[in-house]
């Protein structure tokens, strides 16, 4: 009888480490009824957990490491875990960031601490939505989870050429929809069905030398590696699958160049290699990305700042490419440009800010990759703007006055007087209104404390001057 169709039938045993299925079916949705107990009946992901797979060998042989299960809801990521806990030995922990704190984690991590000195038995703590959890929160997990690097050259070269295997069956899946049916037929009498077969040749796909720099440039980071690994191979696909001719003539014997005809599909993935220059550019791809509090990211923003004072658009345009490429948050470099449009550019061009405004509000509205151009626009705009650094100086000026000088009071005849007593004491007495003036007048009227009456904070930013040994001076 099937399992599944009466709650009389017979259930698998129940356990702490056991995939939940207690209790009624008549109580219990079809999709927990429905979910598989074992690696045997788990569909999809099988380069992973089906026979001979990376993780089913980490399973079976009750190794399994720190791990993250990342997809789409109700693609098995629970049902896995709980897989992965039921058939090894260890005890399996369920949480959730929507429902467990920080706390209930850490106590979660010290139960496992000391189940392991009373019994050695290893803990299993599968939180799901983790990504729920905030950056400062998540880092509760770096002083116990195992990051090891991989430093065994041999240990490298085998977890990197199963990676690719992994990436390379993706390929040829996209490739076989655009292969003719010759094509098909002469791949099918290649390769057949045969796992081995395949896996050999995509190990011919890899050069020596591009495993070389993988371990060389990842420093032994087994996810650095894959990381640059996937992008390099990433590269190649996109070659493979395009009708990029370019490439095919790249391809052809210099005989036959006289040959227009382009390569098939089953040609270009034949001739397609991940060599050490695929992998060197790929390297450089993966480390674009820099930490948004670390030195480069305020390297970049100063470099960018610089430019567009310095009137050198293409500069400017280069620095912001290489933070938004690298991930950065466009609202952080459109409030720099409002600061920047008043800072360095002023007076002299008071169009600059409400386009630095608008950008900002661009950034919000639309968001990235669309609002790149509205930042282009913004900073080619404030490079090629007239200058001036008067507000910014003279402002300097005043708080450095205000912090350091007498709080002067304010001139009584430029004083509020809203109550009888204030008008009384004399408040507004004296106060010349300038609208009832004609147009062009200049009022005689002093608006300044007594102590600072001829202090003079705009105009005063100091110019450099050519100096008569050819050097610019102060």
């Amino acid at each position: 009888m099937n399992s599944f169709s009466s709650p009389k039938a017979k259930r698998p045993a129940t356990g702490s480490n056991a995939p939940q299925r207690q209790g009624s079916s008549l109580t219990q949705p079809a999709s927990s009824l429905a979910r598989p107990v074992s690696l045997d009946d788990f569909i999809g992901q099988k380069e992973l957990v089906g026979p001979g797979g990376i993780l089913r060998a980490l399973v079976l042989q009750d190794t399994v490491p720190s791990i993250i299960l990342w997809g789409p809801c109700g693609v098995g990521k629970t049902t896995l875990a709980r897989i992965i806990a039921h058939t090894t030995k260890a005890q399996f922990k369920e949480m959730g960031a929507t429902t467990h704190g920080v706390a209930d984690v850490r106590k979660a991590f010290e139960d496992a601490r000391n189940l392991f000195q009373f019994s050695r038995q290893r803990t299993i703590i599968f939180l799901d939505e983790i990504h729920r959890f905030t950056k400062a929160q998540q880092d509760i997990f770096l002083p116990v989870l195992t990051l090891e690097k991989l430093s065994l050259k041999d240990g490298m070269d085998k977890m990197i050429r199963r990676a690719a295997r992994i990436k390379w069956r993706d390929i040829l899946d996209m490739a076989c929809a655009q292969m003719t049916e010759t094509e098909l037929a002469t791949l099918n009498s290649t390769f057949g069905q045969n796992d081995q077969t395949l896996d050999e040749w995509v190990d011919a796909r890899i050069e020596p030398e591009a495993v070389k720099w993988l371990i060389d440039l990842s420093d032994g980071d087994g996810r650095s590696a894959i990381n640059t690994l996937e992008i390099g191979i990433q590269g190649l696909s996109t070659i493979i699958l395009s009708d990029d001719n370019e490439y095919n003539n790249s391809q052809k014997d210099p005989e036959d160049s006289a040959e227009k005809r382009p390569l098939g599909v089953l040609e270009k993935l034949a001739a397609a290699k991940l060599t050490g220059e695929t992998v060197k550019t790929a390297f450089q791809k993966t480390h674009l990305q820099y930490d948004r509090q670390g030195d480069e990211h305020y390297n970049l923003i100063s470099a960018l700042h610089k430019s567009v004072r310095g009137g050198d658009a293409d500069a400017a345009l280069y620095w912001l490419g290489r933070m938004l490429v690298s991930g950065e948050e466009p609202l952080y470099i459109a409030r720099r440009l409002i600061r920047l449009a008043s800072e360095d550019i002023g007076m002299a061009d008071s169009a600059a800010l409400p386009l630095a405004v608008s950008t900002y509000q661009a950034c919000q509205m639309i968001g990235m990759p669309e609002c790149d151009v509205n930042l282009a626009h913004c900073v080619v705009y404030m490079a090629k703007a007239m200058k001036s650094v008067d507000v910014y100086y003279a402002y300097g000026q005043v708080k450095q006055t205000v912090t350091e000088e007498f709080a002067y009071p304010v001139p009584i005849h430029l004083r509020n007087a809203p109550t009888t007593l204030m008008k009384d004491l004399g408040y507004g007495d004296g106060y010349k209104y300038n609208p009832l003036y004609p147009e062009g007048t200049k009022v005689d009227q002093e608006y300044l404390p007594k102590g600072l009456k001829k202090r003079k904070f705009l105009g005063e930013a100091p110019v450099m001057t050519l100096g008569e040994d050819g050097e610019w001076h102060l």
